[in-house]
């Protein structure tokens, strides 16, 4: 399945960082959300590309203290972001992300391919936002 979705890149890579330092921790989402206090949907809603859920600080700090981090670094980008807002294309790959999977590496799966990234400014996004068939994520190809 190919999807397209509308978001901060800088938001887009904390999610995937957050559900590879989860797997890494060898938990489930069930489990994080117990550790963390809130519901197994919110911690699988922050996780899934498909939903447009973030992560606010307090909440950021919450789930590195149940992830035993050491650092909220393992959490960030590696670089400040040369965009905020984008239109990611991605080709999802078959995975259940609920399960603490990794190769005999001790690597976490790729989910899905980046197929493209295009920036996009504010003013941009908010005629999009306009228009009252917008969608966060829209499916380009089953």
């Amino acid at each position: 399945m190919i999807i397209e979705i509308i978001t901060s890149e800088i938001d887009f890579e904390v999610m995937e960082k957050i559900r590879i330092a989860r797997i890494k921790a060898g938990i489930d989402q069930v489990e994080l959300a117990q550790r963390v206090g809130v519901s197994e949907g919110y911690i699988g809603n922050i996780e899934n590309p498909k939903i447009d859920a973030r992560v606010n600080m307090r909440m950021f700090g919450r789930i590195a203290t149940a992830l035993n981090l050491d650092s909220y670094h393992n959490l960030l980008p590696d670089k400040v972001k040369s965009h905020d807002l984008l239109v990611i294309r991605l080709r999802l790959i078959e995975t259940n992300s609920r399960k603490h999977i990794q190769n005999e590496d001790g690597e976490v799966p790729k989910r899905f391919d980046i197929l493209n990234k295009i920036p996009i400014s504010e003013e941009e996004f908010k005629h999009i936002k306009e228009d009252k068939n917008y969608k966060y994520c829209r499916i380009i190809e089953e």
